[in-house]
Formats: C-alpha cells, structure tokens, sequence
C-alpha cells in the first residue's frame, strides 16, 4: 500500500481507502445491503491490505452504515481514520438537514455515536449548502475541530468557487484549513477537470475520488454496449451521475486493450489511472470477490503511453457545465416536511 498526505495536513491516508455505501441490511438504497458479518469480513481485509481510510456518511442506508463500520472498526480504532459526511435530510423535520449549526452539531453527535468512537478524523460536507450562511457553517466545523469531535473538515460535490471562500473565509479567520474534497472522477466523468482540480492543485487540496468505476461500468460487467443486468447496480438502480454510454463504449475498448498488457482486470486499469492522477481511490464493493479484485490495483503500475491513450480517448472534446453543477441547488421541499 502507498500513502500520501491528506492535503497540507499531517495525516497519511491510503491511495486506496474503502467506501461503506453497500454497508447496512437495510438496502434502503439498493446499493448493496451487506449484512454486519459480511462488513466485518470485508473490512478486516481492508486493513490487512494496509487500507487505513474508510468512509462513510450519515444518510448511507439511514444510518446503519456508520453503526456497522463501527462495529467492524472496534478492533483496531486507533490505526484508522474515519470520514463521514454531513448535510443530507435524517429526519422529517424542517431543521434535519443542511449545513446549520444546529444540523451540524446535531449531525456529529449522531454519527460519533453510531460510529462507537470520540471523534472522527474528516467530516465532509456533502454538498453546497445555499441556504446557510458560510460563516456559519464555517464556525460551527472550527467548534468541532476545537473540542475534539473532528481532526479536519473537509468537502464533498463542491463547485471550485465554493471551496475557494470557505478556505479564503477560513484562513482569515486563523481556523483549520479544508485540506481535501470528494468529488465523482473516473474515466467517464472528467468534468472536475475543468475548474475543480486546477483550483484543489493550486491550493493544495487532495482529491478522494468516489465511483471511480463509474457504478460498475469501468468493470466491463456491462459489457461494451453497457447494457442494465438484473442483479447489478445499473440493473437495480441505474448509474449515477449519468455518462455518454457511447463514448464509454471506446473508453471500454481501449481500456480492455491495456488491461492485456498489463495482463489485470478492466477494473485495476480504471483505478489505475486515478491513481496516475494522483487522486485517493474510494473503492466500494458488493462482494468480497469484488472487493479482492479491486485491490489487485496496487500492482498494476500504467505507463506514461498508457495513461495517455485513456487520457485521449475519454477527453471531453465539448466543455459543457457538468452534471453536478445542475443539481446543485436544490432548496428544500417544505410542502413534503
């Protein structure tokens, strides 16, 4: 395993760090639904491969992911660091949701205790938050920091502007920097490239990469044509965020071609290639086959040829907004509380 730092912060996390969306019996997302048995063999297998980041959010599975991360944490708490998220509705309730600082505090203390622990090394914001001021948001996080419950704040589906003044706001400030964002980068979703990542680059920030197989398509699983299967995530749930399939269909070709050079799977060129990009890859799996063949990436070393022709041949050729940036505002629906 090869660590880097978390932005200009002193922690080292793992290239590859596990993602705990598929944790939870309850399914509530249809993402996975593993059982608490099957959680704890998975990510026992996560930190003897040398894995010591593992992440979660507060709404994964209404909560029963962050219990069973806990629980299959509990042995070996202190050489691990744990991220969660916060923002996302946990309540019918006018205030559950947001980046208030009643949400927020409320928020930690649910998730220090679902998750059996005292604080938690990166608590994210899982989205912009329009309806809250940011020194708000921002002195609220620097509570957090000051009494213990988090090491660092971080940010998750932000535009570059929006992490610019919060660190701008920050620094003014003399409170603890953002020191990492969680965005959706892959091989079919280059879109951060635009102003996302010369903005993290510029200011020092890493990038954990969610879905970097894109829901499974970078597997190859699909197959070329991607077509939904019964049993898979597309099948049951569809792909989010929405991709161009018939690019993806060249993607996937020239993808498969270097996987037999490198004589691995579709899935370890894919990581690979974040990697290359000096991103931390979240991996997330169904199964613990799944998850054994992902970690095959730690001896898949791309050449710069390598690198390059997937650079090609999955380049937006057209700039265009991006899908996140069009679902970013999404107000609150108080017909529905």
């Amino acid at each position: 395993m090869k660590y880097v730092r978390l932005g200009k912060s002193g922690l080292y996390v793992s290239v590859m760090a596990l993602g705990a969306m598929t944790f939870g019996d309850k399914n509530s997302w249809k993402l996975g639904g593993l059982s608490q048995e099957q959680t704890n063999e998975m990510v026992k297998r996560a930190y003897e491969y040398g894995i010591n980041l593992f992440d979660t959010a507060d709404v994964y599975d209404e909560g029963e992911s962050e219990i069973a991360l806990g629980k299959a944490l509990k042995s070996f708490r202190d050489e691990i660091h744990i991220a969660t998220k916060v923002r996302g509705r946990t309540g019918k309730g006018i205030n559950q949701i947001g980046l208030t600082r009643h949400h927020i505090r409320e928020s930690i203390k649910g998730s220090l205790e679902r998750l059996k622990t005292d604080h938690v090394e990166l608590y994210q914001m899982h989205s912009f938050d329009y309806h809250v001021p940011i020194i708000e948001t921002i002195e609220t996080l620097q509570d957090l920091v000051e009494r213990g419950d988090i090491d660092y704040p971080g940010f998750s589906n932000f535009q570059a502007w929006q992490m610019a003044l919060f660190n701008s706001v920050a620094r003014e400030n003399h409170f603890e920097a953002y020191h990492s964002a969680q965005m959706n980068y892959s091989l079919l979703n280059r879109d951060i490239e635009q102003e996302v990542l010369p903005y993290m680059n510029h200011d020092g920030l890493s990038l954990l990469a969610w879905s970097p197989l894109h829901g499974g398509v970078l597997s190859g699983k699909y197959g070329k044509k991607v077509e939904a299967k019964a049993g898979t995530r597309f099948g049951d749930r569809g792909v989010f965020p929405p991709f161009d399939q018939e690019k993806a269909r060249f993607v996937l070709e020239v993808a498969e071609e270097i996987a037999k050079e490198q004589d691995c799977k579709l899935s370890n060129v894919a990581l690979s290639w974040v990697i290359a990009k000096k991103g931390i890859v979240l991996v997330g799996a169904r199964t613990l086959e799944q998850f054994e063949e992902n970690m095959k990436t730690l001896d898949v070393n791309l050449t710069a040829e390598q690198v390059k022709r997937l650079d090609d041949v999955s380049e937006d050729r057209e700039l265009y907004p991006g899908w996140m940036i069009k679902r970013q505002d999404r107000g609150r629906d108080f017909e529905k509380i």
